[in-house]
């Protein structure tokens, strides 16, 4: 019975230590780390004399995290060796205990019910719909480079060669959030013509073929659900989403994403390269041809992105200002409280468009003002939509959809099937909007962004061949 007692006790107590130390945090360090010294190793562009100048020091990184994350995992397993010295038998004979299957069952079991325990009372006031234990696998699926990448690889190895060409003629909608981008990219998507990631591949969004083989999650739709906007769009396992975004961040995410706001982004072509052969793997999971997706931070890296890729077509929604800013103020405070696991969830997913994890877009300086009040939103809309006035008058594949008229005229939406080459059908989603009355801001402000919305909505028409 004391023998029992102390592997329970051992188990429990190493549990606790594993879920207080930065034992994680240590593995995606290492892993950054050697993630870019191979990005390093096997760039053509990158001379041997600087590679033999910078592979020095990230080898004594990787070397210093990796003692560090033993020492940590020492310190973790410190129980284990305490309980021993408790045991009867000795040291010896304790060692040789743990090695029977029966008692390393009960060791695991014993560790994954803590863990869920732990989670579970947090996991109750959540506005998440995430069990604690989907909530674990999330944080080692998306929390850890690592693992994303090591899953990446294996799915690359095992699926790539048989993943269809990348034709290029795939669409992106993008601009900032509240914009009207999900309900394009669900049209489009609607359309049957596209493939895309969806709900039912997270947590593991980069290996959506693997994951299709190891869960039945997305098998059927499931029940839908509104989802936490609170906006009227349903989902469920199988609607489209805005889930690529963690390539960018597990692979380059040091260079874009700041502690203060997210700047522009310019992927080397090796990068983008390895986004092609992303899509060409939800490309094979899907079935499908051509791509689509929804990510609000490529307005970081449109122009990049846009000279990469000739064939496909950027679409970026162009609402009013002033309503636009205040939807987005109204989000802001709605995520304000968000638990610690969405607050996780939405940095894993690289969305810190508002909420408690808002980091802003930085085309510039900082904006200022208080996120609290619609003033600082007009300066976030001024600043981007200043950046994409830019980016679309030097790109053909570029163009503005008027978000007012996109949703009142269905000639717009028509206009835009045509211009992304699919057969225009009636929109599902697509409706007018009765939007309430802003808030108080600086009518300066207010003027300066209409007066940039006034001048993008021709151009938008224009390529979309409408006056």
């Amino acid at each position: 019975m004391l023998f029992w007692i102390l592997v329970v006790g051992a188990a429990l107590a190493a549990s606790e230590a594993f879920l207080r130390l930065p034992i994680m945090s240590q593995i995606a360090a290492v892993g950054g780390h050697a993630q870019k010294a191979m990005r390093v190793l096997r760039s053509a562009r990158i001379s041997d004399h600087w590679k033999e100048r910078v592979l020095p020091a990230y080898a004594l990184r990787i070397g210093t995290g990796s003692v560090v994350f033993f020492l940590l995992l020492c310190t973790a397993l410190l129980p284990v060796l305490l309980a021993g010295l408790l045991y009867s038998g000795g040291l010896v004979a304790w060692a040789e205990a743990l090695m029977r299957p029966l008692v390393i069952l009960v060791l695991c079991v014993v560790s994954l019910a803590y863990i869920w325990l732990r989670q579970k009372a947090p996991a109750k006031a959540s506005v998440s719909d995430y069990s604690a234990l989907d909530q674990t696998l999330h944080r080692l699926a998306l929390g850890s480079a690592p693992v994303a990448e090591m899953t990446h690889d294996i799915e690359r190895g095992m699926f790539l060669k048989s993943a269809p060409e990348d034709e290029g003629r795939h669409v992106f909608v993008t601009g900032l959030a509240r914009a009207g981008t999900t309900i394009l990219m669900r049209e489009i998507h609607r359309t049957g013509q596209f493939g895309s990631l969806t709900y039912a591949d997270m947590p593991f969004v980069l290996a959506p073929n693997l994951w299709a083989r190891l869960s039945s999650k997305g098998a059927k739709p499931g029940p839908r659900a509104e989802r936490a906007h609170g906006d009227g769009i349903e989902v469920d396992t199988q609607s489209p989403e805005a889930l690529d975004e963690v390539y960018w961040r597990i692979f380059d995410g040091a260079s874009y994403i700041r502690p203060d706001g997210l700047v522009p982004h310019a992927p080397d072509p090796d990068l983008i390269a390895g986004y092609r052969d992303l899509i060409r793997l939800v490309l094979r999971k899907t079935g499908t041809a051509r791509y689509v997706c929804k990510n609000n931070n490529n307005i970081l890296r449109i122009g990049s992105l846009a000279a990469a890729m000739p064939d496909a077509q950027f679409l970026v929604p162009l609402r009013d200002p002033l309503t636009h800013a205040a939807s987005l103020l109204t989000q802001h405070q709605r995520f304000l409280n968000s638990d610690p696991f969405v607050r996780d969830y939405m940095t894993w997913l690289g969305h810190h468009e508002f909420g408690a994890t808002h980091r802003p877009f930085l085309f510039g300086d900082r904006p200022e003002g208080d996120p609290l009040t619609l003033d600082y939103w007009l300066r976030v809309w001024i600043a981007a939509y200043g950046a994409l006035d830019l980016a679309e008058a030097g790109a053909a594949n570029i163009c503005f959809v008027p978000y007012e008229p996109l949703g009142a005229d269905p000639a717009v939406w028509q206009a835009v099937a045509r211009r992304i080459g699919v057969e225009p059908r009636a929109a599902a989603e697509l409706r007018s909007v009765t939007e309430k009355p802003p808030g108080a801001h600086d009518p300066a402000l207010a003027a300066t962004a209409r007066a940039l919305h006034a001048r993008l909505t021709p151009r938008g028409f224009a390529k979309l061949g409408l006056r």
